[in-house]
């Protein structure tokens, strides 16, 4: 599954590349390895407000979960959501069912490959665009305490297309990457389920790539604030056709 998501780009690029506003992001700056795990907020756009970025927290909250501790514990669960069984699990049917779909713009995403016993993290990109959209849901809920409100959203994952599959061995999926021609379709509010099952496949491996890199957690790990995280690195113990993917 897809927990850790890059963003180089300023919000200006953001601006060009979805020609959308981005005053509510104007303060973003670029992010080189971001954890779901942090809960933290992501320029998204939504098929509601199209036309603007705004910042949502990872972590698709529903409206019916009762209480911050609760939300807490189910938000991490809620990263990522199969497209096969969007339209029916809990904390995500009412979205599917009401269009609430995002974009969620990448420059690239971290998976691990297992060798062994030892597992290895890739960065994986496009060669055909620097930012790409990844396809989302997401949701609004109220902390009934507080009366703060938090808009969500989850990252879709699919079936892994046969580089992602090679990498991704464990569980062999990706993120439900969008072909620049199918953005706007996503965001469309009308969309038949057929439509949704095309545009939720699989883009091909020829316009991806992918390397290793240095672990993520750890003492020896590289600041997620700094452009090392996502630079190659070479494992002396796998052979160079598994370090680098094209």
């Amino acid at each position: 599954m897809c927990y850790y998501n890059s963003l180089d780009a300023s919000a200006e690029e953001l601006a060009k590349r979805f020609k959308a506003e981005v005053e509510a992001v104007a303060d973003f700056i670029p992010t080189y390895a971001t954890s779901g795990f942090q809960f933290g907020n992501w320029p998204i756009l939504t098929a509601q407000n199209p036309s603007t970025f705004q910042y949502l927290q990872w972590g698709l909250l529903p409206q019916w979960v009762k209480g911050a501790d609760k939300a807490r514990q189910l938000q991490s669960s809620t990263l990522n959501a199969r497209s096969e069984s969007i339209h029916e699990k809990p904390a995500y049917r009412e979205s599917y069912r009401k269009a609430r779909r995002c974009l969620i713009p990448s420059t690239g995403f971290f998976e691990w490959q297992k060798v062994g016993k030892k597992k290895y993290p890739y960065y994986v990109s496009l060669t055909s665009t620097k930012i790409f959209s990844i396809a989302g849901l997401w949701d609004e809920w109220t902390d009934t305490a507080t009366g703060e409100v938090l808009q969500t959203f989850t990252l879709i994952t699919i079936p892994a297309n046969p580089l992602m599959a090679h990498i991704h061995n464990t569980k062999e999926r990706m993120p439900a990457i969008l072909s620049v021609g199918n953005e706007r379709k996503w965001l469309k509010q009308e969309l038949s389920e057929e439509e949704i099952r095309e545009v939720l496949l699989p883009i091909s491996d020829a316009d991806m790539q992918a390397y290793t890199v240095r672990p993520l957690t750890g003492a020896h790990a590289p600041d997620s604030h700094s452009k090392d995280v996502i630079a190659p690195y070479t494992y002396p113990e796998l052979n160079q056709q598994q370090q680098s993917l094209f």
